[in-house]
């Protein structure tokens, strides 16, 4: 939830065209994956026929898109189709996010020099808040309107690896797109062809 465009620089370098990564839009008050969805596609001018994914939250606000708009394809990079999918624990936690000290945490993991941590301490703390408590309202995709395309690793703790329709990376965990960029790249390259 807090990643941002810096979380695709090494699989950025990998890939055979052109893509757009996009940051979350500035936070103001949005409470459901459907309104972040309308505001990313208003200021991205995501159009009709276009093909949007997202890792994480990121996939999930994808498919928000794909019902709002006719996509060519949706790709979920260790994302799920239906809150079902994220980790029963994590689901269950959800509600205690009301009152979880989420800018302390912010304050005390921004003081580790990695990526992760950088992108998780730059985010609005009410963003986080307010995606994490909607998480268990969210009522999925059952059928999406676009073809889906899925990767996903083997040993993801936030949103197990699905048994079926997805492609697999062996003794990976949740960032994939970081930790695993060649094969995430290999997977984008691979759907750029086939579409």
């Amino acid at each position: 939830m807090g990643a941002n465009h810096l979380m695709y620089d090494a699989l950025r370098a990998e890939l055979m065209f052109d893509i757009n990564f996009i940051d979350w839009p500035k936070y103001v008050k949005e409470k459901t994956y459907s309104e972040i969805a309308k505001r990313v596609i208003e200021e991205n001018s995501i159009r009709d026929g276009d093909i949007v994914g997202g890792s994480s939250l990121g996939g999930m606000i994808a498919l928000e898109i794909a019902r709002r708009k006719k996509l060519a394809a949706v790709v979920l990079i260790g994302s799920a189709l239906s809150p079902a999918e994220v980790q029963g624990i994590l689901s269950l936690l959800a509600p205690l996010t009301a009152i979880t000290p989420i800018s302390f945490i912010q304050l005390l993991i921004g003081k580790h020099e990695n990526i992760i941590a950088k992108m998780f301490a730059e985010t609005d703390s009410e963003f986080i808040r307010a995606m994490c408590l909607y998480l268990p309202k969210w009522s999925g995709v059952n059928a999406p309107s676009a073809s889906v395309f899925r990767i996903h690793g083997q040993k993801d703790n936030v949103i197990p690896c699905p048994k079926e329709e997805c492609e697999i990376i062996s003794n990976a965990g949740h960032l994939i797109a970081i930790t695993h960029a060649k094969e995430c790249a290999d997977f984008l390259n691979k759907i750029n062809r086939q579409l």
